[in-house]
This record gives structure tokens, sequence and C-alpha cells, in this order.
């Protein structure tokens, strides 16, 4: 039972009476215009005349307040595109700024690589290393990758340097001989020269991994026209990474082996060592492992590489001792008629290829084996000289040809080079000391110049030589003038020389030029 206070459900409530209370009345024009606006389109006037009866209110009343908000509404969606196309705009000009941004970065990064590599390529090949690791963390890149870019931004190797393996092992003896019968189908030269130009070929192939000392290989001719460029051609079909050179500088040596390590060709060289002292130092400094070519680049000191096998081809011999000395020497000869020797091509074939392949495959497979060969010496093969053949005869021993590698190495040693004019007087001493203990300075000239065609008339093209000029030629020997006995003409004892000071210079010097003369 409800009480007197409590509302009763089940009574209607009144509907507002609108006509005493316009706010209401205005509320509900709004609130049944703003449900009639949101129907489909059209559907609102399906409902409107009911709508504006209910209400009180004229139709046209309800229908310009329906209008107004259906406009309003469709106001509100057109700027809402507008502002999300406006949105979308600015988006995709964010993104079109973002990716300029990102690609001028990654052009500027490109070029600042592009400078570095520059500059790198300029460096020792242990520098670069340490540099491009520096390059990647200041640029936030990848090591590796910034170290492949950098590769393929070298120039790419010729086609003769790209060698496939042989797919089988390959014998040395057999190898060789093919070397030499390949090297003689050009080339007019004794077999002892053939048999050192093919070991110095297989040489060539090892000498990266494990050469201690890099002997030269001089191809040279009393005259033109004897095959030294035919030769330089054809072993730059044979040897490892071959790469031409023509007036050559030191800069360009150094700089080029320490970067690619070839086999370094140099034609074309009379005069070329004379004329570029610095070609030459540097040239004898990459004689051996380990000893490298400071150079200032940027205000830095770096230093390069010079060791790698070098052919050197040139008319004559005018070439400094000290190069010689460092060099096997192969002398080349005009054709005859009746010489089966063919014309070169200067172009590459199948057995050129299958050449390289094959020394390719032997390298690979005994290298190591090489490296700790210590091969006999024939006699008088010491110093430099065994240094120039140590890793020659060890491959003559793998490929059973000891003896004939020996013989060649005899034959080619025989002093091809001018002896010094220290060696000279030694061995002019030796004469004049055979048969006596001592001899006065006077003594010594007189009999040096007593053949007018004697060398020592026109010593150096200046005359004879004199007393001062012989003791400054002994003077490097430590052989010094001393105070002799005096002779039947002399009345005061005169400064001459003794054979007992002699005598250690004979044993290191005299004996072992003659013997090489034999």
């Amino acid at each position: 039972m409800a009480t007197a206070n409590a509302p009763d459900d089940n009574k209607i409530v009144d509907f507002p009476k609108t006509e005493t209370d316009p706010t209401e009345l205005i509320r509900r024009q709004h609130v049944e215009a703003e449900r009639l606006a949101r129907l489909a389109p059209g559907e609102w006037q399906l409902w409107i005349d009911g709508s504006a009866a209910q209400l009180g209110i004229p139709r046209a009343t309800l229908e310009a307040a329906v209008k107004a908000k259906i406009a309003n509404r469709e106001k509100v969606e057109r700027e809402a595109k507008a502002e999300a196309r406006r949105q979308e705009v600015r988006a995709e000009k964010a993104e079109a700024r973002k990716k300029r941004q990102a690609e001028k970065a990654a052009e500027r990064k490109k070029q600042e690589k592009e400078r570095e590599f520059k500059i790198l390529r300029e460096l020792p090949t242990q520098e670069q290393e340490r540099r491009l690791d520096a390059i990647a963390t200041r640029l936030e890149e990848d090591p590796a990758v910034v170290r492949d870019e950098f590769e393929e931004s070298a120039p790419a190797p010729a086609a003769a340097e790209v060698v496939e393996l042989w797919p089988e092992p390959v014998g040395a003896e057999k190898l060789l001989a093919d070397l030499r019968k390949q090297i003689q189908r050009y080339i007019v030269m004794h077999d002892h020269a053939a048999t050192a130009v093919a070991l110095w070929v297989m040489l060539s192939w090892v000498h990266n991994a494990i050469a201690t000392h890099s002997p030269n290989l001089i191809a040279t001719s009393a005259e033109p026209d004897s095959g030294k460029s035919t030769l330089l051609g054809v072993l730059g079909y044979l040897t490892f990474k071959p790469k031409i050179a023509i007036e050559l500088t030191g800069p360009a040596l150094f700089r080029t082996v320490d970067q690619i390590h070839p086999t370094l060709i140099i034609d074309e060289a009379d005069t070329l060592f004379l004329r570029k002292p610095d070609l030459l130092h540097i040239t004898n400094a990459g004689w051996i492992r380990g000893t490298k070519v400071a150079r200032v680049v940027q205000g830095a000191t770096y230093y390069f590489d010079p060791f790698c096998p070098k052919i050197i081809g040139s008319k004559g011999l005018a070439m400094p001792s000290t190069l010689v000395g460092r060099s096997i020497v192969i002398k080349l000869w005009p054709r005859l008629p009746d010489e089966g020797i063919e014309d070169f091509s200067f172009k590459d074939d199948p057995e050129f290829e299958e050449l390289r392949r094959r020394l390719a495959r032997w390298s690979a497979d005994n290298a190591v084996a090489l490296a700790d060969s210590k091969p006999d010496m024939p006699a008088g093969f010491r110093n430099r000289l065994a240094a120039n053949w140590k890793l020659l005869f060890a491959i003559a021993d793998h490929a059973g040809s000891s003896q004939l590698a020996r013989e060649a190495a005899t034959r080619l040693s025989q002093s091809p080079s001018e002896p010094s004019w220290g060696i000279k007087l030694l061995v002019a001493f030796r004469g004049l000391l055979a048969n006596r203990d001592e001899i006065p300075s006077a003594e010594v000239v007189r009999e040096l110049t007593a053949d007018p065609d004697s060398e020592w008339r026109e010593y150096k093209g200046r005359g004879p030589i004199t007393q001062r000029q012989v003791a400054a030629l002994l003077r490097p020997f430590e052989i010094y003038p001393v105070t002799i006995h005096p002779t039947k003409r002399a009345t005061l004892s005169p400064r001459g020389y003794r054979r007992s000071q002699f005598a250690d210079a004979f044993a290191r010097y005299v004996d072992p030029h003659i013997r090489t003369q034999r």
C-alpha cells in the first residue's frame, strides 16, 4: 500500500505545459530537430508533420531547424574532412621532408666515405683496416659493410688476376717442364736461362705467402729486337697478378705494391734506375720482406710495403750494381732464320689459362711445405747470391730438378755486372803480391799503369791512377799504407803495402769474385 507521500509508479506524469514554459518548448524543438536531422537523408520529411503537431509549432519552423541542423552537421563534417586532409598533407610533407633529410644524410655519408676511401687508397693496407673501423664508428655503420663498400669501390681486377684452381693436384716436375716449353716457344734463350725463368714464374705464385727475399728478374740483351718485350709479355700471362708499368716512379711503385701486391713488370728500364734514384732505393728496399717505406700523408707518417716480385726489361745492363746484385739476370738473343720460334700475339689463350690454373693449384697445395725448405747451396753461393736463389732451389728440389737448377744458377751467376773499382784493385794486388811480401805505393802505380791499354791509365777518365787514389780505394777494406823496407832505389823507408794486410780482403772479396767468373 502506498503511503500518502510516496510516488505512484502507475500514475502518468503530465507532459510539461509548454504553453506556460517557453524555455521547455524551445529545448524540445532543438531535441526533435536534432533527432530528425540524424535520420537518413529525406527520411525526416516523413516524420516532420507529426513532430510539428505534437510540439504545437508550425511545420516550417521545425523544418527550418532541421535543415539548419543538417547544414551545420555537413559543415562540421566538411571541416573535419578538410582538417583530416590538411593533417594528411602535413604528414606527407613531414614524411617527404624526413625522406629528403635521410637522402641528404645518406649522400653526405656517401661523399664522406668516398673522400675517406680516396685517402685510404694512398695508405698502407694495415693502416686501411684501422681507419675503416674508425670511419664505421663515426658514421654509426656496420664495420663489415664499410669494408665491403671500400673493396667494391676499388678498381676491378684484370681478368688474368681471377684464376680458378686446377681441379686436380699438379705435379711440380711436369709443371716446370711445361713452363720451360711455353717460354721457349716464343723466346730465344739458353736452356739454363729458361729453367731459371720457369722457376721464377713458380716463385711468383708463392712469393706473397712465404718468400723472405725477392730476387728481381732482369731480362737484357746487347741490342734491341732480341725478345725482351716478348718475354715480359709472355710472363704477363704466366705470373701471379701481373702489373705492367712504364717509366715508373718511386711513389707509384710502393703505393701500387702495398695496395695489390702484384708481380710488377717494368719494361724499357734501360736508364730508368740511373735517372730515378728514389725508384732504385725503393726497389732495393723491396728485396727483403719487412722493409717499409715511410711517407707523410696529410701530416701523418705511414709505412708502405714495397715487397713483391719484379721483372725488369732493359737493353744492356746500365744499372747500379746494388740492383743487379739483388737480381737474376737473363740474357736474350735475336732469333736466327732457322730457329723454330713462334710469333707471340700478346693475347691470352687456353694454354696460358691452363698453366695459370695449374700454377694456382700447385702453389695452394705446396706453399706451406716450401716455406720450411733449406736447400743446399752450390760452392760460392753465400750472402745475397744465396738469398736470391734459396726459394728457387727449394722449388727445383720439389720438382726433382735439383742439379738442373744449380747448373743454371752457376751459369747465370758469373758476375754479369762490372765489378767495382775496389774489387778490381784487390784483384790487381793479388797479382802484384803473388811473389813478394810487400810493395811500395809508387811501385803499385808504376805497375798498374805500365800497360798502355790498362784501365788504370785512364782511371775514371781522368788520367793515370795516383797513390792517393789507390789509398782511397783500399780504405773501405781497412787497408792503409804502412812503412815498408826500402828498396835499392830508395834512400828512405817508403810507404807501401804488405801482403799480410790483404789476407782477409782476398778471402772475402777476391776469391768469391774469381769463382763467379769461372
